[in-house]
């Protein structure tokens, strides 16, 4: 049985009613349910449908009624009691609600017998928030930064002052604190809300955010050369994202279109665009997307342009997700800061284009490749985050048994041969190599990687970036490598006949040979290899071992309870109908209410036997060698860790092919 949640049809029907979901999709995500175990409302959290404050208000209405009904009287009722209106007014106030069906406060108010501020009070007094009135709030400089003015629109706050970790905003709107959570756990700061009553709030957001830019503005005419200065002593170059980081990029381009006779118009539209990019507004979003992305452990950041806004997405252990939104007027200014900081042409919208950032963001060292594309919309740009602190130590961090990683061990201790790691993109097979090399002893033997990029930079290994574009590719640089006197090649992709030839007659030359192919399983790999034209006595002789991988999610530790899975599932992923107990996350703060906590690979490792060298040597079929080699596939691998409660049926559908 799933997971069950007291008053639920009260909550759906609340759900419905407030435009979160349909009905259509509440009985898709219903039907899911049966199958997959995965309760209906934590589907529609993964969805984007809700957030999760949204269903932890709704119900602790729906627990404790009572409690909240006298702790939240009617509107009336209360300004009654604080002796704002009379009982004679309220009547009169009902009267017309009853024949208009009106909001008794805007009723209230078109009378005149309250302000906005009368209402706000007590309100703030029903939900215990602290009141303050707009004319005495002093929005601080700092505060405005910290919260970037398209988030201080979407979430409807007015940001105050900071202190440590904590912000204290505005909110016009008791119910406006589910949002102020939810923005939390975004900036990762503790936020603080007050109440306040302003007729409209988004210009009340404009009015502080433009008196901002102005103040920035007539600092930097003031003392320009003061400012830079102060920035520059604080931060250092590629350190953190400064206004000083980026002027500085921008400048040698300046003055490079001067010497080249540019056209005046294309220089003011190349300052243009640098003034935008350069703008506090610009700067602080990109850091707040960047921030973010490191808190949560992404490893991707996506930024698409859509309408009306730009949509950015995290992609967390190996699933997008939605986390904000980039506003039209800050959608370009964004786009060219990145571009700026990643040494691209700011100007150049038409062709897709390729840079990196350096930088330090949360106290981590970060590499971050930017591909930019242009699309209908505007330029789809993507970040991938390298982090140089989270390169694995060795095969113990791959997510291998110990009877799997003594084989492995064993295998890359021979002087020669190849070992080759399938999978498609996104299976881990570059952080399987790079541990693979870990293993290896720098001191005693030389190893040179060739690679399409490099990610990591590895300590006391020769790395070569490979590039096409000038003569720079795998079967050339494997050529010259060849005469190096090296005793261990990488080299990243096996992607033509060329490149193949030379490093199986490396692997039998003496040299130990790691590389790549797309295939999807270990067997398989040896057919790919024959199709390109290699023939069946070379990959024999050649190959030590072949190792086929893809990467599944694992469970929340925080959060990760037993229940019973439906007989259908289990039949599925190929396990016993009669398992009683399975583990899953059911989402938490820590894992970002995913249930999930990170990944780990599911392997089937072929070794090259006598026995299997000389079936392909015979020409044997993939079947033919899996049968003999008693192969355990990564489906067997990835059952194993369900039955331990590492991961779950769901990912097994999501992730294996059977």
């Amino acid at each position: 049985m799933t997971d069950r949640i007291v008053g639920e049809e009260k909550i759906v029907e609340k759900l419905i009613k407030s435009d979160y979901i349909t009905r259509e999709e509440l009985e898709q995500v219903k039907e899911k349910e049966k199958t997959s175990g995965i309760p209906w409302y934590r589907q529609l959290i993964q969805m984007g449908k809700v957030t999760f404050s949204v269903l932890e208000d709704i119900l602790r209405y729906e627990l404790h009624p009572r409690e909240l009904q006298e702790k939240h009287k009617s509107l009336g009722t209360a300004l009654m009691e604080e002796g704002i209106i009379t009982k004679e007014q309220l009547e009169e106030a009902l009267k017309i609600q009853r024949r208009t069906n009106r909001l008794l406060g805007n009723i209230l108010l078109d009378l005149g017998y309250v302000t906005r501020e009368d209402i706000a009070r007590v309100l703030a007094k029903q939900h215990n928030l602290e009141f303050m009135s707009i004319k005495e709030a002093k929005p601080e400089r700092e505060a405005l930064i910290a919260i970037p003015e398209s988030l201080a629109k979407r979430y409807q706050v007015i940001p105050l002052f900071v202190e440590g970790d904590k912000i204290t905003v505005l909110i016009n709107n008791p119910q406006g604190v589910p949002k102020v959570r939810d923005l939390s756990v975004l900036l990762g700061k503790r936020i603080y809300p007050i109440l306040t009553a302003v007729d409209n709030i988004e210009k009340e957001i404009d009015r502080v955010y433009s008196s901002l830019n102005q103040s920035i503005d007539s600092t930097s005419v003031v003392s320009p050369t003061q400012r830079k200065e102060e920035i520059k002593e604080k931060t250092p170059m590629n350190k953190d994202l400064t206004l000083y980081g980026i002027e500085e990029k921008a400048k040698p381009r300046a003055e490079q279109e001067k010497k080249e006779g540019v056209k005046p118009e294309e220089s003011k539209r190349f300052e243009q665009i640098v003034k935008e990019a350069t703008g506090t507004s610009a700067i602080n979003m990109v850091k707040v997307i960047l921030e973010g992305a490191v808190k949560a452990g992404a490893t991707d950041i996506h930024l698409d342009p859509q309408e009306p806004e730009m949509r950015v997405r995290y992609r967390i252990d190996g699933i997008l997700h939605d986390v904000m939104t980039v506003s039209p007027n800050l959608q370009n200014a964004v786009v060219s800061r990145i571009k700026i900081l990643a040494d691209l042409d700011i100007t150049e919208t038409r062709h897709p284009q390729d840079g990196h950032i350096s930088l330090e963001v949360e106290g981590r060292e970060l590499d971050i490749r930017v591909a930019t594309l242009p699309t209908f919309l505007g330029e789809r740009i993507v970040l991938r985050l390298l982090d140089q602190s989270a390169v694995l130590s060795g095969i113990g961090d791959l997510g291998l048994d110990e009877e799997d990683q003594d084989r492995l061990k064993k295998i890359i201790s021979q002087p020669y041969g190849m070992v080759l790691v399938t999978g498609p993109t996104g299976s881990g097979k570059t952080t399987t190599l790079y541990a693979l090399l870990n293993q290896k002893n720098v001191i005693t033997e030389s190893i040179v990687t060739l690679e399409d990029p490099v990610e990591y930079q590895l300590s006391g290994i020769n790395q070569v970036q490979i590039d096409p574009d000038i003569g720079v590719t795998f079967a050339n640089t494997l050529r010259a490598v060849l005469r190096q006197d090296v005793d261990v090649i990488l080299v990243g992709e096996i992607r033509d006949v060329e490149t193949a030839q030379i490093a199986i007659r490396a692997a039998m030359t003496g040299h130990l040979v790691f590389s790549t192919l797309h295939t999807n399983d270990a067997p398989d790999a040896v057919n790919t290899l024959r199709n390109m034209g290699i023939p069946s006595y070379l990959l024999s002789s050649a190959l030590s071992a072949i190792i086929a991988q893809r990467l599944v999610r694992v469970n929340c530790e925080k959060c990760k309870t037993p229940y019973k899975p439906d007989a259908s599932i289990l039949k599925d992923v190929g396990l016993p109908t009669n398992v009683k107990k399975l583990y899953r996350g059911v989402g938490c703060d820590y894992c970002y209410h995913t249930g999930f906590k990170g990944r780990t690979g599911i392997f089937e490792i072929l070794e090259i036997t006598p026995k299997i060298r000389k079936m392909i040597a015979e020409n044997a079929t993939p079947e033919e060698i899996a049968k003999e080699a008693r192969l355990r596939t990564m489906a067997d691998h990835c059952r194993e860790k369900i039955k331990r409660g590492i991961t779950t049926p769901e990912e097994f559908l999501r992730v294996v092919r059977l």
